[in-house]
């Protein structure tokens, strides 16, 4: 920005949504309320105070950390009559507005409208885009006033006039930005939405066999862990890509033999958690009668301490293992030699298709250990149990693995101190972010003619 402006954000969450048949607010999206992930958003930019605008019975939780929440004094006068009232509890310069029906929208466009003094309302070949833009408080208030009280509720005109006059000016969309106003009414506009939501972008430096890396942007999929409860009580805490958790829920617990029919299940709610992190990443299930957790095999619950949020998550491995030391990333010749001797000893693999590997790797690129097995766990496990048995020194290793890099995998090697993690396939996007809090090299879709490297070399290239 070229200067900053004092602003509030608000988020326009009183609409309805006859068309989609449920409350949008309330929509899952990418494991979390959508109003959770539009708040999310907004509050990460910087407000001085953070609005949502509601109706009067929608069942937001009484208490949203750092959210004051306004209702709408008229109800069913569409998005001004939110405006109306968020312009009218405001009292910042500026308000940065965004509709709740708004998933795509990205941070990066809403401080592109922060960058000047000035009143910014986005335009495309439809007309004006109101419901993500910034808006000089005092003076379009009484031009709200007005409208209204002449019986006009119609944002168009109103913004015609707005410009007219010199209180907002257009921002006209471009192929990049057009995208992030799609807007969500109806059952078919979600599926269409939520393609390809689950992930994440990052910034990676990508290698060739010239060994010049080039800064460019790429997709991870994305990774959370989800706190499963049944009847109130913890049970479960997997990581998962954010998404359909409800059949996630009935999936573990019917395989679990918790329950037999969906029948049994009364209601599945994303409990009210109040930590904005966390929102989305707990999922409470009602049964109609009491749950037996005798009959529970696997992911059994054993600690609240992990955290239900990546960043919790995080932040609890370095309780046990702290970031590894200063290390230097390899030469990217020998990463890139690395894969065809990984494939060359992977024997079992060959013949039936279906193991994975995991493999340790000294400085000079000789393999010193491979390890098979059908769960890439496993087969990591293995690995660390042979070095520790034959006292290799691991914090001076390269770890290779034939699939995708979890984080589960990556706390494994932090545990194991293993400094560089490299991995035929793509890494989650909660492991980037371990690898960058770790101080890990993290390198993944390594192939013979090149591979990306998502953290490690920032300091050393």
């Amino acid at each position: 920005m070229s200067a900053p402006i004092r602003f509030d954000a608000a988020l326009l969450a009183g609409g309805r949504s006859s068309r989609l048949g449920r409350d949008k607010a309330f929509v899952d999206w990418c494991g979390r309320p959508l109003y959770a992930a539009q708040l999310r958003k907004l509050g990460s930019i910087g407000p001085e105070r953070l609005w949502l605008s509601t109706r009067p019975d929608q069942p937001f939780p009484e208490v949203l950390e750092g959210v004051a929440r306004v209702v709408d004094v008229v109800s069913d006068l569409g998005p001004i009559g939110g405006l109306h009232s968020v312009l009218t509890a405001s009292e910042a310069p500026f308000l940065l507005v965004l509709a709740v029906d708004l998933p795509k929208m990205e941070t990066w466009y809403l401080k592109r409208l922060l960058d000047g003094a000035v009143g910014v309302v986005p335009r495309s070949e439809r007309g004006w885009e109101p419901l993500a833009a910034l808006y000089p408080r005092a003076a379009f208030l009484d031009l709200v006033e007005a409208s209204l009280a002449a019986g006009k509720r119609r944002l168009q005109d109103l913004l015609d006039e707005a410009a007219a006059r010199g209180i907002v000016k257009p921002l006209q969309l471009d192929e990049q930005s057009a995208p992030l106003f799609a807007n969500l009414n109806t059952p078919d506009d979600l599926a269409t939405l939520e393609r390809g939501e689950h992930d994440e972008v990052v910034s990676i430096d990508r290698y060739g066999l010239d060994g010049v890396g080039v800064r460019l942007f790429d997709h991870v999929a994305a990774e959370e862990p989800l706190a499963i409860r049944v009847n109130g009580m913890d049970v479960s805490v997997t990581m998962r890509t954010p998404g359909h958790d409800d059949e996630l829920a009935i999936g573990f617990l019917f395989t679990e033999g918790l329950i037999h029919g969906v029948e049994e299940i009364a209601e599945i709610a994303h409990c009210p958690d109040v930590d904005p992190e966390a929102v989305g990443n707990a999922l409470d299930v009602r049964l109609r009668g009491e749950a037996d957790l005798s009959s529970l095999t696997r992911h059994v619950f054993t600690s609240s301490s992990c955290g239900i949020c990546g960043k919790a998550t995080i932040e609890s491995v370095f309780g046990n293992f702290p970031p590894v030391g200063i290390h230097e990333p390899p030469e990217p010749s020998l990463l890139l030699s690395l894969s065809a001797k990984l494939r060359a000893a992977q024997e079992t693999f060959e013949r039936t298709g279906g193991l994975h590997a995991s493999a340790l790797f000294d400085r000079a690129g000789n393999l010193l250990l491979l390890r098979e097995d059908v769960g890439r766990h496993n087969a990591l496990d293995k690995v660390i149990g042979n070095a520790l048995r034959r006292d290799l020194p691991m914090d001076e290793l390269i770890l290779l693995v034939s699939g995708r890099i979890s984080f589960e995998l990556m706390q494994k090697a932090l545990a194991a101190r293993i400094p560089v993690v490299a991995g035929i396939s793509a890494p989650s996007s909660l492991a980037v972010k371990l690898a960058k809090k770790s101080g890990q090299t993290l390198v993944g879709f390594l192939r013979e003619r090149g591979f990306n490297l998502y953290a490690g070399g920032e300091s050393s290239r």
